[in-house]
């Protein structure tokens, strides 16, 4: 039994799940593993989504601290979002994932371009 945060997990496997419970954290953090990204850039490479949503993803892996907000003192201010260590360790799984979903469409007969 791990206690984190006041919830307890009977598995830390759940951990992870529960932090990146949708397929926009999942993107937002995907796209800042390849370089550090403003809400502008990150609406543009996942146009499926509002900023405004994007914009509550962001807050919700900062405090969970995957992600880190740096705001440069310019006029208008320039905010930009990075990954954290924990951040790129999780990034780290995405990238097996990725391969096993390569593998399997492959051997399904799918196409992979």
């Amino acid at each position: 039994m791990i206690e984190l945060n006041g919830k307890q997990y009977k598995c830390s496997c759940n951990i992870p799940m529960e932090i990146v419970d949708d397929k926009w954290k999942f993107l937002i953090l995907w796209n800042l593993s390849i370089k550090p990204l403003r809400i502008s850039e990150l609406s543009e490479r996942i146009p499926d989504t509002s900023q405004r949503t994007i914009n509550r993803k962001l807050k919700s892996l900062e405090e969970v601290s995957l992600i880190k907000r740096v705001v440069f003192p310019e006029v208008p201010p320039k905010v930009e979002y990075s990954l954290t260590i924990h951040g790129e360790r999780l990034v780290e799984i995405f990238e097996t994932m990725r391969k096993w979903g390569d593998q399997y469409a492959e051997n399904m007969g799918g196409k992979i371009e």
